[in-house]
């Protein structure tokens, strides 16, 4: 089946037309066909599971699938691009496989290449519009309390934290209403006391540090909003918590990042890897800005270093 889609719902006179003109000529042909929106798209991205339905219905329901325009869904597009050429279904067209990690999409997609290649993330959901129906399955799948992000954000701003129903609609209507900050999606809340935040230079860790909050009910373990920040001995850090970080990072395609960590059930999950972490000045006790010299020194001495 071939599946044509537009970027929202609404359509103006001169689309209805197109539609039914498209329709007639296809019809003739005898292909079997539908039309959607990106608005239609829900993603489900758990472990190493990645689903992705458009009107209620499995990606796998189509051979063909031609977007007839994308509008501000980019992160959407390359998601479902890269998804239709794993299952073997036909993309028109294929430059929007291109990453568009500098796009206003650029944190949803980076979770979504973390699910492809096995980095731990928490449970997320992303739709392009958060209706009644969508905001139950959302609410089904992560379980309350549920985080809402926005795609391109920095030093905890763009994050809310709902704790139930009401919260969640208020917080997702306020977001969506900032239109230059991207769109939006939902993850699973990961009960925890701080994160850790790894250094990575290339393919070392070049520091590591606990993130504290102290405000009384904050739930962001942000150094923008007031974390305390306990930097450990990287010999002493859990290595998993280690490995984890420098697999998000190759992931990624980033040399010099910034890796944000939890703990759920003993297990590290990642919530993002920053390409321009903030670093601590004060040498006596971050090893941050020494282990960056020497990484560019290594990468001065070695142009080809990656």
């Amino acid at each position: 089946m071939l599946l044509i889609l537009r970027s929202k719902k609404k359509i103006s006179p001169k689309i209805k037309e197109f539609n039914k003109k498209l329709s007639h000529h296809l019809e003739k042909m005898g292909v079997v066909f539908s039309f959607a929106s990106f608005e239609d798209i829900e993603l489900f991205m758990e472990n190493k599971k990645i689903s992705l339905f458009i009107n209620g219905k499995p990606l796998s329901t189509w051979k063909t699938i031609y977007p007839r325009k994308v509008g501000s869904y980019r992160g959407l597009a390359f998601i479902l691009a890269s998804l239709s050429k794993k299952n073997k279904i036909f993309f028109i067209d294929r430059f929007h496989e291109k990453i568009k990690d500098s796009s206003d999409a650029a944190k949803l997609v980076q979770m979504f290449n973390f699910t492809q290649n096995g980095v731990p993330i928490p449970k997320t959901y992303c739709t392009a519009i958060y209706s009644q129906k969508q905001i139950e399955a959302a609410c089904e799948f992560l379980g309350f309390p549920i985080v809402v992000k926005q795609c391109n954000t920095s030093q905890g701003s763009g994050v809310r934290l709902a704790k139930n129903n009401s919260e969640l609609k208020n917080a997702i209507k306020d977001l969506l209403g900032n239109k230059n900050k991207g769109d939006v999606f939902l993850q699973e809340f990961i009960p925890n006391d701080f994160e850790y935040r790894i250094f990575v230079t290339g393919n070392s860790v070049g520091a590591a540090e606990k993130k504290i909050r102290t405000k009384p009910g904050e739930f962001r373990n942000n150094v923008f909003l007031g974390a305390k920040e306990e930097f450990i001995d990287t010999s002493k850090t859990k290595k998993r918590i280690l490995a984890a970080a420098l697999k998000a990072s190759r992931v990624s395609g980033i040399q010099i990042s910034g890796v944000d960590i939890v703990e759920k059930n003993g297990r590290p999950i990642v919530l993002e890897a920053n390409s321009c972490p903030g670093l601590t000045l004060d040498e006596e006790i971050s090893p941050e800005l020494k282990s960056l010299a020497h990484y560019l020194e290594r990468c001065e001495k070695n142009a080809t270093m990656q």
